[in-house]
């Protein structure tokens, strides 16, 4: 057996795979579940008396300070802050977003931390499927990526993230 190569509108490889396999075509899309940390160089720690672990904390090996007004005394989050850190942390990686595309080509992130952060959205880059969001840390504004998975309506190849299509069959090769 023989494998062969087909280009696809990108970002629709994984709906393109399912159709030809509901065909029985041995389609495959290799994938990476993606981890990765949101706020790199950057952990948050929880305690009711912070001078109780300071020592701890500062003399870890890779620990460079603290943040704070001042560099290196600690200064509590505000609570809106501790919020989308709590919520962003959760119990472990957080699935995607989901997204859906409106008529006026917009996009609607219905469940997910972007659902969850609208308010801070910064940019969407609808072929990767990511979109940043600057969140408050300490008073200063750090971005971050999140991914998100399209639902409903599926961007086609006339809309904004996708190129032109060819006329005919692009997969006709028989």
């Amino acid at each position: 057996m023989s494998m062969y190569a087909l280009q696809v509108i990108g970002g629709q490889e994984v709906e393109i795979m399912q159709k030809l396999r509901r065909k029985g075509v041995d389609a495959r899309c290799p994938q990476e579940c993606r981890i990765y940390t949101l706020f790199p160089s950057y952990l948050f720690v929880s305690t009711p008396d912070v001078y109780r672990i300071y020592y701890a904390v500062r003399n870890e090996e890779g620990v460079l300070h603290w943040l704070g007004a001042s560099k290196g005394t600690p200064e509590p989050l505000s609570e809106r802050e501790e919020a989308n850190i709590l919520w962003l942390a959760g119990d472990g990686p957080m699935p995607p977003s989901e997204a859906e595309l409106q008529e006026d080509g917009t996009l609607d992130f219905t469940s997910g931390p972007l659902a969850h952060l609208k308010e801070l959205l910064e940019k969407v880059n609808r072929h990767d499927r990511r979109a940043t969001v600057k969140v408050p840390i300490g008073g200063e504004d750090k971005t971050i990526t999140l991914s998100y998975r399209l639902n409903g309506k599926q961007e086609t190849a006339n809309s904004a993230a996708a190129g032109t299509p060819r006329s005919g069959k692009a997969a006709d090769i028989f």
